[in-house]
Parts: C-alpha cells; structure tokens; sequence
C-alpha cells in the first residue's frame, strides 16, 4: 500500500569520515555538502548541545517560547555596530547568510532558510545549520524549487520551527513542499508536497506560511485549492504527525479568500481550552482548537488577508492590518484588541477597543506591562494603553522609514530591525518610550527579525547575519509548552463529543487496501482513551469496508471515496481518491466534472462541448483564477510522458498559455509571446530553454512533454523533451524543444499548467504513459 501523504525517492545521507561531513540531498539528486570542522568535533559538539538541552534558552519559534517577541534576559546590549571593532559587540557575523528569514535556536544551534547557489542553473533553497556561539556551518540541506511562482530573493520568506522533544526542524519550503530534519545532521526523515496532493499554492510574494509545533503534531496552513467538497480555494490548515508526516486533520476558514498571508499562528490556552490562534487571508482573525482543527470563533479585521501576526497574550488578541477595514472600505488599517472567552461551541471573541488609520501590515507587536508597543508601515512608533486602546504615543518618527520586522522585547529594551536598513534600541517608559541608540547598517535592510538566545542577539539582515552581544547576557530557559498555560482536567469532561479519523486524507491504487483507526476528543478538543470496541466504519465510494480495512473496488478509476467512522452517535470522517497505476487515458466524453481525483482542478476547469465532444475548459470567469495548476495522481511516479490535444480561444487581441507538467516540469505553449518553454521553477527560470513557435487560435494541436532521468546517484541529470504539432497531421520525429537539468526533479505529479487571464482553454485526449526505450 502507499502511503500518499508522505513521498521519498530516497533519504538523504550523511557520511562521516575523519575530516569531514558530506551530506547528499536526495530531493535533486545530487550531492550538496558543506565542510565543516573534523566529525569527532562536530560530534563533540552535539554531545555538548544534548547536555545542555535542559538549560539552555532557546528560541525555537521565530517569535519566541512565549510566542509574544518577549524574553527573559540580562546582559544584552545597549548599542551595536555593525562594521566590528572594538566594542562593537559583535560577537560574530556570516555575510554568505542573509535573505528574509528569521532563524530559530535549538539546542545550541541555529536554523535558517537561505537561496542555495544563487544565479547558477541548479538554483534552489536550503536549511542551514550553524553553531550558535561560532557561527561555523554544521550542516546544510538542499533542495529543488519547482513549479513556484516565488522569486529567488524572496526565499526564506518562512521560517523554521524546532521541536526539542525529537529533535526535529520542520521547514515549508518555496514551492510547497514540507519537510521534517534531523536537526543534528540534516537527515531529511520525511517530505510532504503539499501542492501536489494537496492544492496548496505557491505565490509571487513569496508568502510562504509558518509551521508550529503542538503536542505530537506540526501544523502549516496555505491557500489550498483541493479537490471534492475542498475544490473552491480557501485559506486552509493541516495538522500532520510530526514524526511521520501523515495528515492528522484538514480544517477551513472560508472559501474564496481575498489573498494568500504569511501570519504566523500562536497557541494559548483560554478558560481552559487550547487554542490556535492565527490571521488568515480572508482577512479575519481566527480560532482553532489545535488537536481537532474545530474552528471556534473568527474575527473580520480587513477586506484582504491579514499578514501580521496577531500577538496572543493570556485571553487577549491583539491584532493589525494595513489594507481596507472590514465594514468600512475607506479608511485604511487598523489594529484592534480582542478578548475571547468561552469554551467549545461557545467560544467568541468581543472586541474591546480598535484605533482605525494604523497602517501596520507587518511588524509584530510588543506588550511591556499595560503598553502595546507598535511600529507601522512607515517605521513609525505609537504606544497605546492596552486596556483602554488610548493612544500615548502616535506616528511618532524614530528610526527608519520602512517596516517588515517583528519587535523584541528583552532585558528592559525593544530592539527594531528596519527594512531600509536602520536599527534602534529603545527603552520602554510609563509614558512611552527613550531611543538609547540607532544607527544604520549601509547597503541592506532587515525584513528577518531579530531573536534571542542563550544571552545573545541574532540580527538577520537581507545579507548577512549578526550574533551581537556582550559577552555577558543571560536568559531564562523557557519553552512554549510553559508559555501555554493550564487546561481544564480531562477528568471533568470525559464525554465523546468528536472523532477523527486516521489517516485523515490518503491516495491508493484500485484492489489496495487500507486501515483506519480513530482519535476521539472531549467538547473543548482534549484527547479521550479511545474505547477497544464500538467504532463502526461505513464508506461512500467504490469500495468496500470490513471493519476498519477499506479495499478499493478493483474497477475504481480516478475516483474518490469518504469513510465515516461512528462511536456512541459521534461521527467523524477521512477522504481518499483512488488512483490507478499508469497509464492513464482521459477523452472527458463520459465526464460532467473534471476527474474528483484531481487535485486543483474543479475550481477552475469545467467539461464543455466544443467541435462535437466533451473537453476540459480552463474558464477565465473566476476570481483570481486566471492562472493555476492541477495534479493527477501520486508524486512518486518518475520517467513519463504526458500527451493532450490543446487550443485556446483569443480575446482582447491575447491568447492564453497552456501548460501539461511532469516531473516537476512545465511544457508551456505561451500564447502572447508565441513560445514553446520548458522549465522548471517559473520565477526564476534557472534550467528553462525556450524556441519561437508561432501558434493560431481556435486551432487543435498535440503537445506531448517527456522527461527521462540520466546516470546513476550524484550524475544523475534530468533529459527533458517536449514537442507541439496540428493534430491533424502525423507527429513530428523530432523534439521541438530540449533542456537538461543537473539538479533533477526526481519524481512528481503528472498535471496541468493554463493561464487563462482572458481568453479561455481547451483541452482533450490526455494521456500519461511510462516511458519506453
């Protein structure tokens, strides 16, 4: 049986020898390494880090164990300056390590996100490991960015988390796919691409979401456009196994979100009930319980997504935007206080103050004792009292010009990372605040912000990465599990009042078979013993169920089945789609709906009549639906060919592009600049070749794109070939256009490209087929 939310060509590998450490991505198939000092060092020097384990003060999520931007710290600098020197305070600096991305620290070590071999045709993305009081390389991963919108500079846009209980670092990387390392060596332990299987998108702005830990899951989030019921695009979360990567639960907000966001969630516990609380892009701020996915409350901020975290702080949220208020379209930005309360199905959130004309889009706030410390947009300061929401402080100039950073608040002192490279140390007051130093480092900003650890600064800048201090910080260790405060007893609710089903979503082939099993959970999301008898399973497809072992009918094709499971009148329910191996042949004669096993494919694509017989349209009538991607099947399927009949309509003097994708890989016939394209990652076209091919409207042609895989191990090249043809004469021999890729896409999804801004597209005959010799 496969299991399909989890896909490995192969582990990556670590070989130690007497002077260094090698580690093979297995993502690209090919060896990316960093030397670093002799093993038994490195060695020695996680022995080091496990000792410590107990001690030392972390800094495991980017804002912090707390999840507040807050840290109990002494010893930390008043000033900084970057260029070194004497009393400088710059302990150590990496100027080959920089980007967007705030880092974490972990046991001594610290994770970040970087672009890996930057402008070369093996171009991708990378999870760094570095010594924490040194700054030497421990270890680094590398892997591929495919099929994503995501310019290059914008890497690292997420940030990692760590989970001290495994060991483990999660990353999202930027075409979506998500990762679990061991944080000792950079093993990846397993992978999950989440726009394939899942739907999830991959944008231009590079607004890649944030994962959190909680209990035995990591939970991530992202526009999903899914299939069956999910089909529409909706801001959505999944909870996976944090050690196996299996989904646990898929939950929602509303369909048809405005944007795609990049606020990151936050865990508290409010009247007794764990929440997840998060901004999300329809523009509202919502409430989760983080066992179950159950939403709980939501609260409508602005018309478009919401990209500041909201700062959780015992029962209040506090939160910001810069975009149009919800209810009122012609006053811009906001940031408001919320109270929430209640537990289960009573959960609310009761707005308490909110000050409109706040154009804070970014920045995350402080509080310092009853003061909300925010910076706006425009780097500037305002101080409200956070009670009331009376300003003490309004749009008050004090450093830069241009704001994306969080705010730290540590040792007495807020610490602001400016984007237009400008920094200042400010010191809380009763009344507002006093600059104790600014300065401003030359030819970069700060969209990373700035985090603490074991007594020491970390300042990501666009280039480079500073460790600042003096020498003689401390901290208290503190771990966002401590941060989360205390549930209800489960003893006073032993009631089942839901159930989920495991695996909650899942792809096999005709005639496999699958178990289920249940979680059960109390009203306000704990978990229950689950009873040894009394679950009884049903299922809606073709397929049968015997007990708790589903088989899907042998004859399934591209389809889909729901399993519910019902224990004491409670129900709850799983998904799978049931995919055959290859080939595969779609004429849509027989189809009202696009296949419901394809995923990202029903929102935007109808079946329609056109010359006699039914085709798949890719229509342009949708919102934000003009350009897209689907996915058939499996991600593991390598070396195939994918065929189909195509042909766009013209209008506005435009034709559309229409893609067919393999491996990783795009075949697009571009219809404004008349080309025929291979590539591999959109924005920065890093392998793409490109020939001229005049193409005419309202005409049938055949594309075809096949992708072989060359050499063995660390050789191993990608052969890339793709071709178009009138249908109505007999294929060409040769390709028309070729590329070759030395950081190879082992292994993807066959699918769909089309950008339909205007005109609309039409496709028919589709065929996937294993290569032959």
């Amino acid at each position: 049986m496969r299991d399909s939310n989890i896909w490995f060509t192969h582990r990556d590998s670590c070989r130690a020898g007497r002077t260094s450490v090698r580690c093979h991505d297995a993502t690209n198939g090919r060896s990316r390494f960093a030397w670093i000092v002799i093993a038994v060092l490195v060695v020695s020097g996680f022995a080091l880090a496990d000792a410590q384990q107990s001690t030392a003060a972390d800094w495991t999520y980017w804002r912090g164990p707390a999840m507040d931007g807050t840290a109990e710290a002494t010893g930390l600098p008043d000033s900084w300056d970057p260029d070194g020197g004497e009393g400088s305070n710059v302990l150590w600096k990496r100027e080959d390590i920089g980007g967007p991305c705030t880092p974490i620290v972990m046991n001594g070590n610290l994770y970040t996100i970087q672009r890996n071999e930057p402008g070369e045709p093996t171009e991708g993305e990378k999870v760094v490991c570095l010594n924490g009081a040194t700054g030497e390389t421990i270890w680094e991963t590398s892997f591929n960015v495919w099929l994503s919108d995501v310019p290059a500079e914008r890497i690292g846009w997420s940030s990692v988390v760590g989970d001290p209980e495994t060991g483990y670092v999660y990353a999202l990387g930027a075409c979506d796919v998500f990762q679990c390392f061991d944080g000792k060596t950079g093993e990846v332990i397993w992978k999950v691409p989440l726009h394939e299987q899942y739907g999830m998108l991959s944008t231009y702005g590079g607004r890649t979401n944030f994962p959190i830990v909680h209990e035995d899951l990591v939970i991530i989030s992202g526009i999903i456009i899914n299939w069956g019921e999910a089909a529409k695009p909706n801001h959505r979360i999944l909870a996976l196994d944090k050690r196996t990567g299996a989904v646990r639960w898929f939950s929602g907000t509303r369909d048809l979100p405005y944007d795609t966001t990049y606020s990151a969630p936050s865990l508290v516990t409010i009247d007794g009930q764990r929440q997840l609380i998060m901004g999300t892009g329809d523009g509202a701020v919502w409430g989760f319980q983080p066992r179950t996915g159950k939403p709980l409350w939501h609260y409508d901020l602005s018309r478009r997504g919401i990209f500041a975290t909201p700062l959780v702080v015992g029962n209040k949220v506090f939160c910001s935007h810069s975009e149009e208020n919800y209810g009122d379209e012609s006053i811009m930005g906001a940031v408001a206080a919320l109270e929430i309360s209640g537990t289960g199905d009573q959960t609310k959130a009761k707005e308490l103050w909110k000050q409109f004309e706040v154009v804070c889009g970014y920045s995350e706030p402080v509080l310092v004792e009853d003061r909300l410390y925010v910076v706006d947009d425009r780097c500037k300061m305002w101080v409200f009292n956070a009670e009331t929401g009376e300003p003490l402080i309004e749009k008050e100039s004090f450093a830069g010009s241009r704001q994306r950073a969080a705010l730290l608040y540590a040792d007495g002192k807020i610490y602001v990372l400016t984007e237009n490279g400008r920094w200042a140390i400010v010191k809380p007051t009763s009344d507002g605040y006093e600059v104790l130093n600014k300065g401003r480092v030359r030819d970069t900003g700060f969209s990373g912000s700035p985090i603490v650890a074991d007594g020491r600064l970390y300042f990501p800048s666009t280039t480079t990465l500073y460790c600042v201090g003096t020498g003689e910080g401390k901290q208290t260790a503190q771990t966002m599990t401590e941060s989360l405060g205390t549930e209800t007893p489960v003893s006073e609710d032993s009631k089942i009042a839901q159930i989920q089903v495991l695996p909650a979503e899942s792809l096999i082939q005709p005639g496999e078979s699958i178990e289920f099993s249940v979680n059960v959970f109390n009203a306000i999301g704990q978990q229950l013993p689950t009873p040894e008898s009394g679950v009884s399973y049903t299922v809606e497809g073709p397929a049968q169920i015997d007990g708790n072992k589903l088989t899907a009918n042998a004859d399934a094709q591209h389809t889909a089945a729901i399993v519910t499971a019902t224990l004491d009148g409670v129900t709850g329910q799983a998904r799978l789609r049931i995919v055959p191996p290859l080939p595969w042949n779609f004429t849509f004669d027989k189809l009202q709906e696009p296949p419901v096993s394809w995923v990202g494919a029903r929102y935007r694509h109808v079946i329609r009549p056109v010359d006699g017989s039914n085709v798949l349209t890719k229509i342009s009538t949708i919102p934000k639906g003009a350009r897209s991607r689907a996915w058939m099947g499996p991600s593991d399927l390598s070396e195939y060919t994918i065929a189909a009949d195509v042909r766009g309509e013209k209008a506005e003097e435009q034709l559309p592009d229409i893609g067919l994708t393999a491996h990783g890989y795009v075949l697009d016939l571009m219809g404004q600049s008349q080309q025929l394209q291979i590539r591999t990652w959109s924005a920065q076209l890093r392998m793409a070749q490109s020939v001229p091919f005049s193409w005419q409207e309202n005409t049938w042609y055949r594309m075809k794109l096949r992708v072989d895989l060359e050499g063995e191990g660390d050789s191993t090249v990608a052969l890339v070939r793709g071709k178009v043809w009138p249908r109505d004469v007999d294929e060409p021999e040769g390709w028309t256009v070729t590329a070759r890729d030395e950081s190879p896409n082992l292994a993807a999804s066959p699918g769909l490209y089309g950008n339909a801004k205007v005109a609309e597209l039409y496709l028919d005959n589709l065929t996937v087929t294993k290569n032959e010799d």
